[in-house]
């Protein structure tokens, strides 16, 4: 019988940082998609347009905002976001989220559209 390990260690140090926001990837046996704990402490640095991946945000604790297609949500513990493809978005606030993107992240998907001015 092959030996699984079905419980995954919470990343050591961050996979990435920017201004505002850091995130950590779980290192999965499935290559379809990716988690990632990520700590907001102001928001995301930019509007992004994703060109093929939905990216599925879950508030684990704490509260702020989603400006998705121009319309500005308020979200707080226990609320999902999913922001489409080819749909603009950011988010801003002090939170801490669980994100599930699929299909996983890969060089030239996102498109950075303009600067998130409540990030800065």
């Amino acid at each position: 019988m092959k030996k699984i390990n079905p419980i995954k260690k919470f990343p050591s140090k961050p996979t990435y940082r920017q201004k505002g926001v850091s995130g950590y990837q779980f290192s999965l046996k499935n290559k379809n998609i990716e988690i990632y704990f990520v700590n907001v402490s102001k928001g995301h640095d930019s509007y992004l347009i994703s060109k093929k991946i939905t990216h599925i945000y879950y508030i684990l604790e704490g509260q702020g905002f989603f400006d998705i297609a121009g319309k500005i949500y308020k979200v707080k513990t226990g609320n999902i976001i999913e922001a489409e493809p080819n749909i603009e978005y950011t988010y801003s606030g002090k939170m801490k989220m669980l994100l599930i993107m699929n299909p996983p992240y890969f060089k030239g998907n996102d498109k950075k559209t303009k600067k998130n001015l409540l990030a800065t």
